[in-house]
């Protein structure tokens, strides 16, 4: 049975939608079907109706393209990088058998012993089973792909304690790009540094997770693992170009030499350089090195991150709308805000609505940044670092919990956007509140 794993629900579902205006239920799972999959199907029969769903048995027309590869679901993968609704709605398409797909894991959980009952009257479609799509791919990208087998290759033949270790530096050089590393950053500097330090890191993340985002829909390039999917070594789901994890680690590296190089003298800074480098390189190496990104993406998203290290460092130095005097205004993140309520409406796109639920909670919580900087000790800063660590940690608890609860897309969407909101407010207002008392007390 062909079965989606959804970007919003985070679980298993059949492919579905909507009815549109005009649309006959046969057409809108037609409709569906080729958009969430990428497979054109005919409707054999009408199965069931449950609540407001009509349940539809479908054949495909052509052939359905499945990889000789499972991922860690355990499942073989459905080529489906073209469909339209492919990282916006859908993680990854797979075809599976519905005993293997725990209660729980299914976004409806009432439907899942149906499952077996709806494919035995479903006829057969046909399959044929991939181990590579070179043909859909441009000459570079497979002369890449080329590479990247030879390199995978390369470290497999290793003897066992050598590619141990090399496989320990390339997991924490990829670490800056992951997003548990990007929270925890985010909290430290919001408890060791202050709200004005963490709008400024929020100002950096911004501009490469919108950039990213927007290049990815943009131009809607695969991953090599999507091509050749037994290259795949980490989980990684979307369009690849351009490597979001490359260019977080060059921006976020390349302001701390900026950070660094104000406090040292120029021949150490100049020295410094090429470890800071290396820590990039190492970035853009663990990405391809997992299957996930060709080396045009890195090296395109390096220098796309260079350029934005340049322009921040621009306008840090600037005279007049300097970035610290910007992160302050309320209008600031008020347009910021807007700009990405925006994108979300016309792309609707989960992680730019996210962002924008993120940028609204900043936009409330503005005012109460303190009117300068509070100076308090290392226990001080420690205290209000684990109070806003408590925070985040039950904001996103209880938005697991709730959105457990829900099956309907828009309300599960509705669920995590009011918790990116409370994050946005919670880290902002939180750390500026908590320093002040705090500091207060250890006066």
């Amino acid at each position: 049975m062909i079965m989606l794993s959804e970007v919003i629900t985070q679980k298993f579902a059949l492919p579905g939608g909507y009815i549109e205006r005009g649309d006959s239920p046969k057409e809108a799972a037609i409709r569906e079907v080729l958009e969430e999959t990428g497979i054109d199907v005919e409707v054999a029969e009408l199965l069931q109706y449950r609540e407001r769903a009509a349940i539809f048995s479908c054949v495909a027309k052509t052939p359905i393209l499945v990889s000789s590869f499972k991922d860690r679901t355990g499942y073989p993968i459905v080529a489906s990088w073209f469909a339209k609704d492919y990282s916006v709605e859908v993680k990854r398409v797979y075809l599976a058998t519905p005993n293997d797909i725990a209660q729980k894991d299914y976004r409806y959980p009432d439907d899942a012993p149906l499952l077996n009952s709806w494919l035995e009257r479903t006829p057969n479609s046909e399959i044929e089973i991939y181990r590579d799509l070179l043909e859909q791919v441009n000459p570079m990208h497979k002369l890449e792909l080329s590479w990247i087998q030879q390199l995978q290759s390369t470290v497999r033949a290793m003897p066992d304690a050598s590619r141990a270790i090399l496989e320990a530096i390339v997991y924490l050089g990829n670490l800056p790009g992951e997003p548990i590393f990007i929270a925890l950053l985010i909290i430290f500097v919001a408890g060791f540094f202050g709200p004005h330090a963490l709008l400024q890191l929020a100002v950096l993340l911004f501009v490469a997770i919108f950039t990213a985002n927007a290049l990815k829909l943009g131009f809607a390039s695969p991953r090599p693992s999507d091509i050749m999917p037994e290259l795949q070594q980490a989980n990684a789901y979307g369009y690849g170009f351009p490597s979001m994890h490359t260019l977080l680690a060059t921006i976020l590296w390349g302001m701390c030499w900026q950070l660094l190089s104000l406090r040292v003298g120029r021949t150490f800074r100049w020295l410094s350089l090429p470890l800071f480098l290396s820590l990039v390189v190492l970035m853009a190496l663990a990405r391809v090195w997992y299957g996930v990104h060709f080396i045009s993406d890195t090296l395109a998203s390096v220098l796309l991150g260079i350029v934005m290290v340049a322009m921040m460092i621009l306008w840090h130095g600037a005279s007049s709308f300097s970035l610290q005097r910007c992160i302050s205004d309320k209008w600031f993140w008020f347009y910021l805000t807007m700009l990405v309520g925006i994108t979300a409406a016309l792309t609707f796109t989960p992680s730019f609505a996210y962002l924008f639920a993120l940028l609204l909670g900043i936009f409330l919580a503005v005012d109460w940044l303190p009117k300068h900087e509070v100076s308090i000790g290392l226990l001080p800063k420690a205290l209000t670092t684990a109070s806003i660590l408590v925070g985040i940690l039950l904001i996103n608890f209880c938005v697991k919990w709730l959105a457990a609860q829900a099956s309907v897309s828009l309300i599960v969407l509705s669920i995590r956007c009011c918790g990116f909101a409370f994050a946005g407010l919670w880290l902002v207002a939180g750390s500026s509140i908590l320093s002040e008392k705090i500091a207060a007390k250890f006066s």
